[in-house]
């Protein structure tokens, strides 16, 4: 008895030992069998097809003509685990994939250091770069982070129409709770804690295709236009809601736009191929790159200022000197069109995303990738959290929020269509995305909950008045019958507040159009109708 006690102690202790520390997984023992049946004869040291040998070791490590192909620590993003998985193409092998359980091994094999036999000890691990070197506090605002003064910003829609159009731009403040959606011919500013809109900013030249905060969240830059028409970035001040300046004169609109961090320059691109970068002071146009090949989809300098990075839709990835716009990297990888960019706030690391599906994060200090991620079928817009998180969307309706070390932390709950645009507030816990059908939707980023909708096409003040005063109504007639007297003031409460929204419009409308007539007819087309 006592000794089948002590054998059952010792399976027992061995069970547990194997569940913490599972045996190492070698390419001898346990992948080679897998590649020997299913990739030995198109990839052997013979007749190595796009340069790839898979039937020794060191062959495998080597690489293809394209590149390695396992990246040990992170199997993951390793080329080879992607092909195996039909997550990429070439599909390998073609037709059928191999079983779950075998690419599997081979994924847990890459992220436990891909290690040739027993006697292999675990030489790289995955993950330089990933750890934040600083978090950009040199932008930081020395007083109160920016945000529109109380009654400096009129809440008038500039084109109220019957339903919101497709979402083209949102934007976060790096320091206040503001965030901005892009609308028809206006830019819509809301509280981010309590969603409360705040303003409206016109821009009566079209359609904001692009909307950034400056680094200090002192400036709030709109890059639009009209397709094949007209391009321009037009600058407000955040406080006061004023427009302090506008560079650009494009022949199509303008899709991608940034400030640096001292709003010495302003970088702009588009349809046109161009990368176009002026002095903001003076709207001097100061360099001219040329290098893309197809539509510039995404523009931004780097939170330090020295560098400026830009995409295209071809799959171009280049990064410049600010200063100079000299060529300081060409990033290579993407399969696909680079639809946005996104630098971390110690500016080592830059994000990049692809219609390809991907998600790279590029060592800006070897120029070398360090991780992709696979977000989304095509992912459209992608942002770094100010702790080095990443959130993202696609063509799949989905939102994601990913780790700082790249691994998932939620998915968000579903759009009724493409999801073309994200952005994260300050303060890292809330995201905020919109889509195809104009819904923008603000989540708790930890826990996922929906917590408001910040509409891009919000109601006139006359509708909000007249729907003040209905529920003001109601509200009095359930307090004639002795229920809900709270709900009476509040109702009364929030037509006062209209009311003075309204009065406050007035005056300015007033005021705009005996200084211009013109121009209150160009930003308020359907005012008096």
């Amino acid at each position: 008895m006592r000794t089948t006690t002590l054998l059952a102690a010792i399976v027992f202790a061995h069970a547990a030992f194997a569940e913490e520390a599972p045996p190492k997984l070698t390419y001898d023992e346990h992948v080679k069998p897998i590649l020997r049946q299913a990739c030995f004869s198109c990839h052997n040291q013979d007749r190595k097809r796009s340069g790839l040998a898979v039937d020794t070791y060191a062959g495998l490590m080597e690489g293809s003509s394209g590149g390695e192909v396992v990246d040990p620590g992170d199997g993951e993003s390793s080329r080879l685990y992607e092909l195996i998985a039909h997550l990429d193409e070439p599909k390998m092998p073609p037709g059928d994939k191999l079983p779950d359980a075998q690419i599997a091994l081979i994924k847990n094999w890459i992220t436990g250091g891909a290690l040739e036999n027993a006697g292999s000890k675990v030489a790289v691990q995955k993950g330089p770069g990933l750890e934040m070197a600083g978090a950009g506090e040199g932008n930081k605002p020395k007083g109160e982070p920016a945000m529109p003064q109380p009654g400096a910003l009129v809440k008038q829609p500039v084109a109220p129409t019957p339903r919101a159009a497709a979402v083209t731009a949102l934007a976060a403040s790096p320091w206040a709770p503001l965030v901005a959606v892009a609308g028809q011919r206006q830019i819509v500013l809301y509280h981010a804690e309590t969603a409360e809109l705040l303003g409206v900013l016109p821009l009566i030249e079209g359609v904001p295709q692009i909307l950034r905060f400056s680094r200090n969240g002192d400036l709030l830059i709109a890059g639009g236009g009209h397709h094949a028409s007209l391009g321009i970035v037009a600058v407000y001040d955040v406080k006061t809601g004023r427009r302090v300046g506008q560079v650009g004169d494009e022949l199509d609109t303008v899709l991608a736009a940034d400030v640096n961090n001292t709003h010495s320059l302003i970088a702009l691109g588009g349809p046109q191929r161009l990368v176009r970068i002026y002095s903001l002071q003076t709207g001097e146009l100061k360099h001219t790159i040329k290098k893309h090949t197809d539509w510039v989809y995404a523009v931004e300098f780097s939170p330090d200022g020295r560098y400026l990075a830009s995409s295209d839709r071809s799959g171009g990835v280049h990064v410049w000197e600010a200063d100079t716009a000299r060529e300081f990297l060409t990033l290579s990888g993407h399969k696909g069109g680079v639809t946005d960019l996104s630098w971390r706030a110690d500016s080592h690391v830059l994000a990049t995303a692809s219609e390809d599906g991907t998600v790279k994060l590029w060592d800006l200090a070897e120029g070398k990738e360090i991780k992709s991620i696979r977000a989304h079928n095509s992912v459209l817009a992608v942002e770094f959290d100010s702790k080095g998180g990443l959130a993202t969307c696609g063509r799949d309706r989905k939102v994601r929020s990913f780790k700082p070390d790249g691994n998932p932390l939620r998915d968000y709950p579903g759009f009724e269509d493409e999801t073309l645009e994200v952005c994260v507030t300050h303060d890292g816990k809330r995201v905020i995305a919109g889509d195809w059908t104009g819904a923008v939707r603000m989540f708790d980023r930890e826990s996922g909950e929906h917590i408001a909708d910040l509409s891009p096409n919000p109601p006139t003040l006359e509708e909000k008045l007249a729907a003040a005063q209905a529920a003001v109504a109601k509200a009095q007639q359930a307090a004639d019958a002795g229920q809900a007297a709270a709900a009476l003031e509040d109702a009364q409460a929030r037509v006062r507040q209209a009311e003075a929204d309204l009065a406050a419009f007035r005056s300015f409308a007033d005021n705009l159009r005996r200084q211009n007539e013109e121009a209150f007819e160009q930003i308020y087309p359907d005012a008096g109708k």
